[in-house]
């Protein structure tokens, strides 16, 4: 039996997928989201003398990161887990860019990342966001939770990149994973997204990988500005519109940089596109395709929350799955986009899909009030927080 949990991270991202011993993290959402939902199951994965064999940070923003670094400044050192044994971490960061590390900058140089450091990872917009999320942005990076945790990070210490050209295919205990995001391309964008906002603040020391300097390269990513037109204002005329007719590729930088992957756990192929941009993704997934590589998938989690700037319809004309998650509580961007749900279950199939969203948003009420144009069945399952089973037939 394969599992699929999806929390309550507000407007962020955080999976637990459980198979016959497997168990992986996809995020982390925010600290409360670890403290009060994630920590509970790990303990009980613990307990039964298992460990999470990989845990995945997509990308470096605030939503998805800060309930991984609560666990890993509760788990402490890798050696001697106070929480759980944990096997392997992905997370791209500067020691994954630049390998060499530098020597640590003196006088203005420093007084400059260590007040990057002081800023820390942005607060939650939420309005629910609870206290321990404004500490949580001091401290370590995850880079260096990492580093003096001992942790096995990217296959190794770090300084492998997670890529489609590095690392296109990973087996993992009984997990084939397919790398399908980050490029290398897009990892350079987010090293000169870093040196750009570092330069334009004065800075003039080394730019190598360092205890300061790892900590500044997550903090000041997750800060950037983001360098994207804004999407398209979904309300009254616009939110009956098609999809076709208004999306708008996003450009984020840090989004562009985030994991996404096909993993395989027995015969279930499960596709999380963190949340990357499509482009990228129809790359990657048509030479897949071309090699034979079955487009359906028995479930898919929606990029970027269900933004119309993170799915096309040429996405969707080319994957399909009965189950879609879709992880957002609409309070900062107003995610997920009716438009992208409407498209989704628009198109004909010969299953029933079933859409599970963690929060009940104005998207999901109209998607429960929709009936879709091809006729094709669907179900909308709002606050979906519980164990997901996978009992689908086979894709073959």
């Amino acid at each position: 039996m394969l599992k699929i949990k999806m929390y309550p991270a507000g407007n962020g991202d955080a999976f637990l997928i459980r198979f016959e011993g497997v168990n992986i993290l996809i995020d982390g959402g925010y600290a409360s989201t670890f403290d009060q939902h994630i920590r509970n199951d790990l303990k009980s994965i613990a307990l039964s003398g298992e460990s999470l064999s990989l845990v995945i940070a997509t990308h470096i923003d605030a939503d998805h990161i800060s309930g991984l670094l609560a666990l890993l400044r509760a788990n402490g050192n890798a050696a001697n887990p106070q929480i759980i044994r944990i096997d392997h971490v992905w997370h791209n960061s500067l020691r994954s860019l630049v390998c060499q590390a530098s020597d640590e900058p003196e006088g203005f140089a420093r007084m400059m990342l260590e007040s990057i450091r002081k800023r820390g990872y942005p607060k939650p917009v939420a309005s629910d966001a609870r206290p321990q999320e404004i500490s949580a942005r001091q401290g370590s990076s995850l880079a260096n939770l990492l580093r003096i945790g001992g942790y096995n990070w990217n296959l190794g210490d770090g300084t492998q990149l997670i890529s489609t050209f590095n690392t296109p295919r990973v087996e993992l205990h009984s997990a084939i994973i397919q790398v399908i995001g980050p490029s290398a391309e897009r990892m350079d964008d987010l090293q000169r997204l870093w040196i750009t906002e570092l330069r334009k603040k004065g800075y003039q020391g080394p730019v190598g990988s360092g205890e300061l300097l790892d900590d500044a390269f997550e903090f000041l990513c997750a800060n950037a500005p983001e360098r994207i037109k804004k999407k398209p204002v979904l309300i009254s005329a616009n939110q009956n519109q098609r999809l076709n007719d208004i999306y708008e590729p996003d450009t984020s930088i840090p989004n562009g940089s985030s994991i996404a992957t096909i993993i395989e756990l027995g015969n279930k192929r499960m596709l999380f596109l963190a949340d990357s941009w499509v482009d990228d993704l129809l790359e990657q997934l048509h030479k897949l395709a071309a090699a034979g590589y079955s487009m359906l998938f028995d479930a898919i989690k929606i990029s970027h929350h269900g933004s119309v700037c993170n799915t096309s319809p040429a996405l969707l004309e080319l994957i399909d799955a009965p189950i879609y998650l879709v992880s957002s509580n609409g309070k900062q961007h107003g995610h997920p986009d009716f438009p992208v749900l409407r498209a989704i279950v628009d198109r004909p199939a010969p299953f029933h899909r079933k859409i599970y969203l963690n929060y009940r948003t104005p998207a999901s009420i109209r998607l429960s009030e929709y009936q879709s144009s091809s006729g094709a069945g669907f179900t909308v399952i709002e606050g979906g927080n519980d164990w997901i089973e996978m009992e689908l037939a086979d894709n073959e």
